[in-house]
């Protein structure tokens, strides 16, 4: 049977949305289901009047009325607007057999199989809100053939099966899958492994196929994200097996062990080690222009800082390795891999890790590695070179000089004395603004929680590879240490300029204590609402005025424990010097030291700084004791939100045992004086 041709109708603009779909709903009542595709001749007829009747009207085509809403195939019309496309110029969008399912399913609408409507009505793989209202807003009632019907259900049977076979591969998949690159965000990525996605992604890029294959456990990415998460988290590999879904922990052990390798020779030698970077790339884009400037005699000098860090390792029953790996400082086994950084904190080598006994001091393992040109140092290095080191090397001094190396390390206090004097406490500064660096490189290695873990000796022998894999992933994708450069040239001006210069109040103070000067008389105030007169900074002035943030850090907690419970702020002020400041500050490593401090200033600046501590005598920047002061009198007070600490509270949640009362010594009448200092006896 041949369809009806549609009536023409005549489409007119409309003001408003109701009014298209009154005129779109009139003219779904008229010819909605007259759009029909002509059904199969073949189909077999079903009727009210039962199977008998089918014989005798095999001709007609078997027809099914159901409520539900019908868009029909035309290459013409838009079934969902009714709009043709000639008209509107919208290009057709054939239906996909989701759209099609889904529509049946929740909104009872039936797509005929190649039907297609405007682009405009589709949006993400579905109808647009406009697009449900044009269709839902027609006659909920139409014809379908069998074969519509079977097609549809049809549909929605391969929909189903394929949403079934989604979700046992879902069962089928890890709670962590590294190899889905949608499943994870890069804050995911970067919680877990510790680089962010793009990051990892280039990572695995750099190792070959062929060194690290994919297998029916894992895949590769997979065996690198599970040698990352047990370097960042420090989990169990039993806690690896079940988020990576392996069979057990020796398959843990055996995708490490595989990563680790491949790491090692494809990614390491790149990014770690004397061989992988020139003396001139080192000089020209890792040298700190301060550095330069404070330590360096003339240009094209290479200045390394180098320090030994620590892993903890447990007890072994082997007495040699326990005493061997014994560390007297730490008084724990342990094993020190050797450092070696650049002035911006990147890491040029890892050397190690050594014994932590007295013959494996950081002297003693300089000397070895220089003595046995560990990784080519000694062809790398040349004479006049610079190497900032701590007080642990002095005793390497000798041979570090033997060898033609300049070497920069803090000053140590003269037997006897408590306080270094002004000139070797700037020296000092200079040496320790510039090796925070190496610090905070170990404070980064750290960060990877299984080194901040003590590790069992079953790692001993790859904890050399997995250190030397983190120094090298913080080169290749951490952080910077130093965030800008810019000022300097500025700021080794000014340290170099008061290099020479004397501590004026340190000097006074020192006539005061030898009476060569007239004592002064101090009076005790409330600093928090008197001396009115002391300047108000800002926080960038007061850097200025450190040299650095370190004290400022600590100025917060000096300056918290030094306030009253009731808020008092106590300071001393001259009687005769009114622009005088005197204050006694707690030690923050003893109970029983305290230094006094004294402050000098105009209602415009500060004039000067003076500290018992032994470095508190320096120009080059002031102590934290000194700057506490500073800090509080001049800008904590006037901005009181930043004296809150909450771990001033932690306190509240201890208990003490000096609190306690004393049980009286003397004796009863009663009691045996044999058994009174008795306290316990052997039967």
């Amino acid at each position: 049977m041949e369809p009806n041709e549609v009536t023409e109708r005549t489409f007119v603009t409309i003001g408003t949305q109701t009014e298209i779909l009154n005129t779109t709903s009139l003219t779904r009542s008229d010819s909605f289901n007259m759009i029909v595709d002509p059904p199969s001749s073949s189909t077999t007829p079903v009727t009210a009047a039962g199977p008998s009747a089918s014989s005798t009207t095999s001709s007609v085509t078997s027809v099914i009325t159901l409520p539900f809403h019908r868009l029909t195939k035309s290459h013409n019309r838009c079934p969902v607007c009714l709009y043709y496309y000639s008209d509107t110029g919208s290009s057709a969008l054939q239906f996909e057999s989701y759209t099609r399912v889904r529509a049946f399913l929740e909104h009872n609408i039936v797509i005929v199989s190649g039907a297609r409507c405007c682009v405009r009505h589709v949006d993400s793989g579905y109808f647009t809100t406009q697009a449900l209202q044009l269709i839902l807003h027609g006659e909920k009632r139409c014809d379908l053939s069998l074969e519509e019907l079977l097609d549809i259900f049809t549909a929605t049977k391969h929909e189903f099966l394929s949403k079934v076979s989604t979700v046992q591969d879902a069962s089928n998949t890890p709670p962590l899958d590294f190899d889905g690159f949608t499943r994870l965000s890069s804050d995911n990525y970067y919680v877990l492994t510790g680089l962010k996605l793009e990051d990892f992604n280039n990572l695995c890029s750099r190792i070959p196929r062929t060194s690290l294959k994919d297998t029916s456990n894992r895949s590769a990415r997979t065996a690198i994200a599970c040698l990352l998460m047990k370097l960042r988290l420090g989990v169990s590999h039993q806690v690896l097996a079940t988020l990576l879904l392996f069979k057990d922990k020796r398959t843990v052990s055996r995708v490490i062990h595989s990563a680790r390798k491949a790491l090692i020779e494809h990614f390491v030698p790149h990014f770690l080690g004397f061989e992988h970077i020139t003396r001139r790339d080192v000089i020209d884009i890792h040298t700190r222009p301060l550095a330069d400037l404070l330590l360096s005699d003339q240009p094209g000098r290479v200045i390394l800082i180098l320090d030994g860090t620590y892993i903890y390792f447990q007890k072994s029953a082997n007495n040699v390795l326990q005493r061997r790996t014994f560390s007297l400082h730490k008084g724990k086994p342990l094993v020190k891999p050797m450092l070696i950084t650049t002035t911006t904190g990147y890491i040029v080598a890892c050397m190690g890790p050594y014994f932590a006994d007295y013959k494996n001091n950081d002297a003693e393992i300089t000397k070895h590695i220089l003595c046995h040109n560990k990784e080519n140092i000694a062809k790398w290095l040349r004479k006049g070179d610079i190497l900032v080191i701590d007080r642990g090397f002095r005793d390497a001094l000798d041979y570090l000089h033997l060898l033609g190396y300049q070497t920069h390390m803090p000053a140590f206090l003269s037997k006897g004395a408590k306080q270094f004097d002004t000139a070797s406490a700037n020296q000092t500064r200079f040496v320790t603004k510039i090796r925070w660096v190496i610090e905070s490189a170990n404070g980064r290695i750290k960060q990877w929680r299984l080194f901040d873990k003590v590790l069992p000796n079953s790692l001993l022998k790859t904890v050399g590879d997995l250190v030397a894999i983190v120094c090298a992933l913080q080169n290749s994708y951490g952080a910077p240490f130093i965030q800008s450069m810019k000022k300097d040239k500025e700021l080794a001006q000014k340290m170099l300029h008061l290099r020479d210069e004397t501590n004026e109040l340190g000097d006074l103070v020192a006539k005061l204590r030898d009476k060569a000067e007239k004592p002064l008389q101090w009076k005790e105030l409330d600093a928090s609402d008197t001396v009115p007169d002391f300047p108000h900074l800002t926080f960038k002035q007061l850097n200025d005025l450190t040299l650095g943030t370190y004290q400022l850090k600590q100025a917060k907690s000096y300056t918290v424990e030094h306030l009253a419970a009731d808020g008092k702020y106590v300071v001393k002020v001259g009687k005769h010097r009114p622009d005088l400041i005197k204050a006694k500050i707690q030690s923050r490593h003893r109970n029983s030291v305290s230094y006094d401090v004294w402050i000098r200033y105009s209602s415009q600046e500060i004039l000067g700084w003076y500290c018992t501590c032994p470095a508190g005598a320096r120009v080059v920047g002031c102590c934290a004791h000194s700057a506490s002061i500073i800090w509080y009198l001049s800008f904590a007070r006037h901005h009181p939100e930043h004296l809150k600490q909450e771990s001033s509270t932690f306190l509240n949640s201890l208990a003490d045992a000096a609190e306690y009362s004393d049980i009286s010594d003397d004796s009863g009448p009663d009691s045996d004086s044999d058994d009174e200092n008795t306290l316990y006896s052997l039967a």
